[in-house]
């Protein structure tokens, strides 16, 4: 693992370095630790200031942790909102829920528990976020609103083309060329997920914040992870039943089974990237870092 470390700052590793290797040598290397050690090479090389431990090293690891789940609550919507399509045409889901209720119960349930964790994401984040956006309007801190901007941006830009797509049938072309109309909806709407995304991300980034900002994320954190994890499960137990007893299910009106599929990676991807968040803004599991810095 010594290579590993060469991608600490020097500084970091004259301090650090030889004690994090003895800790390394007395415990199991998973594939987790070595995740953990390249997240904290580059939380290293982002924040380091000539001391790790103490208040700093706290509100640096939250906030990256934070960020990470974030992003990986994003990407796990796009999979959830999917998976909702399951019931399109509701005719044909109904007929077969008569027969198999546990599919309308499984449906239901993943709406319940994703909306949930959407529900502990806004009581959450959306303090943070505001705490963000005020402060860089205090501090006239260009860095942070120039990415704020351009998140807005994105957000108004959806609702304008989403406003525009449920009105698509006066819409000339939506008439003659749907496929095209369609796609074309689904591209700009994902390039504005991952360019709102990335902006939002940096603008809590470069944000200044307390410990006791930060660790009142905590408890909506866990319901977050909690509710993602639930989704992924009775959605792929729901996807399993559907394919075993009714596979008609999966041919909608304009998409198909490869459309689920892809819902539940990318709901299983962003479930395991929000617990690596977890596992990285939890100051009391700190792994490795906790044993060496905060003795």
């Amino acid at each position: 693992m010594r290579w590993l470390l060469q991608l600490y700052p020097r500084q970091w590793r004259e301090r650090y370095e030889e004690e994090v290797l003895a800790v390394l040598e007395e415990h199991r290397v998973s594939p987790a630790t070595v995740i953990d050690l390249l997240m904290g090479a580059l939380d290293a090389n982002l924040n380091y200031d000539g001391f790790s431990e103490g208040v700093m090293y706290m509100v640096n690891r939250l906030r990256s942790g934070m960020i990470m789940i974030f992003c990986a609550f994003m990407l796990f919507g796009v999979g959830w909102g999917m998976l909702q399509r399951l019931n399109d045409p509701m005719t044909l889901f109904q007929a077969a829920n008569k027969v198999h209720p546990e599919f309308g119960i499984l449906h239901t349930a993943v709406l319940i528990v994703g909306c949930l964790a959407f529900v502990a994401f806004l009581v959450g984040g959306l303090p943070i976020f505001l705490i963000s956006v005020k402060r860089a309007i205090k501090n006239r801190k260009r860095d942070a609103l120039v990415p704020f901007g351009v998140a807005l941006s994105c957000l108004v830009l959806f609702i304008l083309e989403t406003a525009i797509l449920a009105d698509w049938h006066r819409i000339a072309f939506a008439k003659h060329h749907l496929v095209g109309f369609f796609l074309s909806y689904l591209t700009l709407v994902a390039i504005e997920l991952i360019v709102g995304t990335i902006s939002a991300s940096l603008t809590i980034s470069r944000t200044d914040f307390q410990l006791r900002e930060l660790k009142f994320m905590f408890v909506p954190e866990i319901v977050i992870l909690f509710g993602m994890i639930v989704s992924v499960v009775l959605s792929t137990v729901l996807i399993i039943l559907i394919t075993a007893y009714a596979p008609q299910l999966f041919i909608t009106q304009d998409v198909g089974s490869p459309m689920f599929i892809t819902g539940i990676i990318f709901m299983a991807l962003g479930t395991i990237f929000a617990w690596m968040g977890i596992r990285r803004g939890t100051i009391k599991g700190l792994g490795i870092y906790h044993e060496t810095q905060f003795e």
